[in-house]
């Protein structure tokens, strides 16, 4: 007989890391779009750019260790 609140636990786990990848996904074409401004010849551009790339990496690093979490507590 499975145990109703790990039933529950695992569908939460599940449905977080859905999220995660969906979050990863929606991230992505902005940073496309930094990358290739990144390439400017203005050079405030190429600034903004770079801080934009830094706040997506900072982002995604919360997401892999916010996966990794969800990963130990899996039995």
């Amino acid at each position: 007989m499975t145990c109703p609140a790990r039933d529950s636990a695992a569908a939460t786990d599940e449905t977080l890391r859905q999220h995660i990848h969906d979050i990863r996904g929606h991230l992505s074409p902005a940073m496309l779009r930094a990358d290739s401004l990144a390439l400017s010849k203005d050079a405030h551009t190429r600034q903004a750019a770079q801080d934009i790339l830094a706040a997506l990496d900072a982002a995604t690093r919360e997401l892999s260790a916010m996966r990794r979490l969800l990963s130990a507590r899996t039995p």
